[in-house]
């Protein structure tokens, strides 16, 4: 299936996804109020420590973030780093020369103490792969288009996917499609077998259809479902234009937009996809932390109930 339509619908951020340098990037991120990376990191960090427990130190959690730009993914899992801390950095100490830009990157996140864990990214974007590494963020990386047609992965690039037992992707699906997953999927874990895992946990624009994405995990003997409860902002719309054509989108689907997107942000529902019956535990485990953030509230908590909630909690 292709998701033109729906993608035509949504501002387009192109020229900063290719630029030597994250700068423009993360800045035209703050610029729309970016925050789904942030808000799906509990999720995700919830299935690395759920695959630490059931695996110990036999196999390392190596997660392949799909569509990870510049290593965002990498800082907010395995660096610990907040959207603003990054924000921050990007605007005010990294020189804007490339060379320069990674090693004062390397050099920022050598003062954090990472989480036991290696990333590999995958993205179109060959520049942001390439700065992902070299700034350290990313552990390896695949700048491929995978969506283009006869695209294939080579022999080293499939090793990468082949060592990953986690998967994980915030805000590309959509962009990403079935093609791509169609490429991964059959590979994940392939080369380090253990006793649990390998995991998915995505988050996927409510604008767009899911029953491709399902398929393609059914194809390779997964099963994905969707996380009930939980509903994350992803950004806030760019125009009044893109808003109303998201919402024709969602009308036409027979989606309420009411209170959510009808209020200018974009949101995603959160989903998990594992083999066999293991699903069944991530979800426990995704909806065990769902609940720790936002109480035993039946319905969604907005970002700002969340990171109330979140700020209570560490005060605690």
């Amino acid at each position: 299936m292709s998701y033109r339509d729906e993608n035509e619908a949504k501002a387009t951020f192109d020229e900063v996804y290719h630029a030597q340098t994250p700068h423009a990037y993360f800045e035209e991120m703050r610029r729309h109020g970016y925050q789904i990376g942030e808000q799906a990191r509990p999720y995700c960090l919830a299935a690395v420590e759920l695959l630490q427990e059931r695996n110990a130190d036999a196999w390392q959690v190596q997660m392949l973030d799909l569509g990870c730009s510049y290593g965002l993914g990498s800082a907010f899992l395995k660096y610990g780093c907040s959207f603003e801390e990054i924000v921050a950095f990007f605007h005010s100490r990294a020189p804007r020369d490339r060379a320069a830009c990674a090693s004062a990157t390397r050099a920022w996140l050598n003062v954090m103490p990472p989480l036991d864990m290696r990333v590999v990214g995958l993205d179109a974007s060959q520049e942001a792969i390439a700065f992902g590494l070299d700034a350290g963020l990313l552990d390896g990386g695949l700048g491929r288009d995978l969506e283009a047609q006869g695209a294939e992965l080579r022999e080293e690039e499939a090793a990468w996917v082949r060592g990953c037992n986690l998967l994980v992707s915030t805000g590309a699906i959509g962009y990403v499609t079935e093609r791509t997953l169609g490429h991964v999927l059959p590979l994940l874990g392939a080369d380090r077998p253990a006793r649990f895992g390998p995991f998915a946990v995505l988050t996927i624009l409510r604008m767009f259809d899911t029953r491709p994405i399902s398929a393609a995990f059914e194809a390779a003997g997964w099963r994905l479902q969707r996380v009930p409860g939980v509903r994350l902002p992803q950004r806030a719309f760019a125009d009044e234009t893109e808003q109303r054509e998201v919402l024709s989108i969602l009308e036409q689907k027979g989606c309420d937009a009411r209170g959510w997107e009808s209020a200018g942000v974009l949101y995603a529902d959160l989903y998990a996809a594992a083999r066999g019956d293991e699903l069944e535990e991530l979800g426990a485990r995704l909806d065990a932390t769902a609940k720790a953030l936002v109480g035993e509230r039946p319905l969604f908590a907005s970002h700002a109930e969340v990171a109330r909630l979140s700020a209570e909690a560490q005060r605690v």
